[in-house]
């Protein structure tokens, strides 16, 4: 829902949405800053490096998927299941409107089974293509796909270090 709010969430959510809001920017910085984003930022052509940064973070999901049973003890399927009833009450529990757009995105998320669809390499051009589609200036996106498929291994590899310090991150962020 992050990326759906503008501005300070708070007082429009309850405190544990508004925290969640504040903890998904504070880990897309933190991400973005990152020092192993340069070297894979740097796999992209020149012509698409100023959308290296999102078509990464869809790379990630796939990578998260890839490598989850060293990071979780809960198997990916049954987290997906719980993710989404915490998702679908929260949503029911918010005091306030939802922003429309985000309540149409997470449930298509939840009803096409986007989570799990993230372990397929091929889900990400599939993808990607559809956020360029969103406006004209966001059509190079779709280009990125490749990218990410012919330096899939590289991305893979550098993937549990950069996680293990976004967790570590987040673990003591406080807002």
């Amino acid at each position: 829902m992050a990326d759906f709010v503008r501005g300070k969430p708070d007082g429009k959510f309850l405190p544990e949405t508004t925290q969640a809001i504040y903890l998904h920017r504070f880990v897309d910085r933190y991400i973005d800053s990152h020092e192993a984003i340069k070297p894979c930022r740097a796999l992209f052509p020149k012509h698409l490096y100023r959308f290296s940064a999102i078509a990464l973070d869809m790379f990630w999901d796939h990578a998260l998927v890839h490598h989850w049973d060293a990071f979780n003890n809960v198997g990916f399927d049954e987290f997906v299941a719980c993710a989404e009833k915490d998702c679908r009450t929260a949503t029911q529990q918010e005091p306030n409107p939802l922003p429309e757009r985000y309540l149409f995105l997470s449930d298509k998320i939840w009803r096409e089974g986007w989570l799990p669809s993230y372990e397929d390499i091929n889900t990400l051009p599939f993808a990607l293509k559809r956020m360029s589609a969103r406006s004209p200036r966001m059509g190079p996106l779709a280009e990125t796909a490749e990218t990410l498929v012919a330096h899939r291994q590289i991305l893979l590899n550098a993937f549990p270090s950069l996680y293990r310090d976004v967790l570590s991150a987040a673990h003591h962020f406080h807002h």
